[in-house]
């Protein structure tokens, strides 16, 4: 019970604010670790945007470090499982790249946490080890070497996480006439200002009609499919005889 003269506030939060917790923390820190980078992600700024004081969030966290580990927790838990059902491949691997595109579209830039940050051993989920597993797993299942599931498994990672940050995050907060140019491979004020560069297939490209970044996406994705059916088909092919004609 509050003495006389106390407020009968938690210690470390201001008059009039909500409580935080440590779910709450967490999910603070995704969201500007994905719109403004694990930079951001201080407890200060932490604080003031779930209206307490510094010292508040150390009634949840050891520190900072136990932020961006629980963070990146959280990231891998969203997740889904994805089904690979090696006898649809095609389906189930655009169903997997469309899945998790999905998770790090909306956190875009949290997906630098290799780059912005160090994950202790200690928080490392199993689910790092088994989204692996499974993925290696279909791979070789649908009829890939070893060494070429492997290959695939980091175009996947790479695809998606390049997509995010280079295209789905300019893109989803960019007015239309920026988007546009998103697609371009040179943009069009730049090939204007310089009328004298000769670039013809650039100029030219300029004038195709744009799509979305859901419509290129899927074209990459098919790029990629086409390039496992390239893989699945010089693994089957029968090797070439040795002997010469005489």
């Amino acid at each position: 019970m509050p003495t006389q003269g106390s407020s009968g506030r938690g210690r470390g939060r201001p008059r009039g604010r909500s409580a935080v917790t440590r779910d709450s923390i967490v999910a603070t820190a995704l969201r500007l670790a994905g719109d403004e980078g694990f930079g951001e992600v201080t407890m200060h700024r932490l604080a003031r945007e779930l209206g307490v004081t510094p010292r508040a969030l150390y009634n949840h966290v050891a520190d900072r470090q136990e932020v961006v580990d629980l963070v990146a927790a959280e990231l891998l838990r969203q997740l889904p499982e994805h089904a690979f059902d090696q006898a649809d491949w095609r389906d189930a691997l655009r169903t997997a790249y469309a899945e998790a595109r999905e998770i790090y579209r909306r956190h875009s830039r949290a997906t630098l946490i290799s780059l912005d940050e160090t994950v202790t051993a200690a928080s490392i989920d199993p689910r790092r080890i088994t989204t692996a597993e499974r993925m290696l797993e279909f791979f070789v299942g649908i009829g890939l070497s070893l060494e070429q599931a492997v290959d695939a498994r980091t175009a996947f990672l790479l695809d998606v996480f390049a997509f995010s940050i280079l295209v789905d995050y300019r893109y989803d907060r960019s007015p239309e006439p920026v988007r546009a140019e998103l697609e371009r491979p040179v943009p069009r004020a730049w090939l204007e200002a310089l009328p004298e560069v000769e670039a013809p297939n650039a100029r030219a490209a300029s004038g195709l009609p744009g799509r979305s970044s859901d419509g290129m996406f899927a074209a990459f994705v098919e790029m990629r499919i086409a390039g496992v059916e390239q893989m699945l088909g010089a693994t089957r092919r029968p090797p070439a005889s040795s002997d010469a004609p005489g």
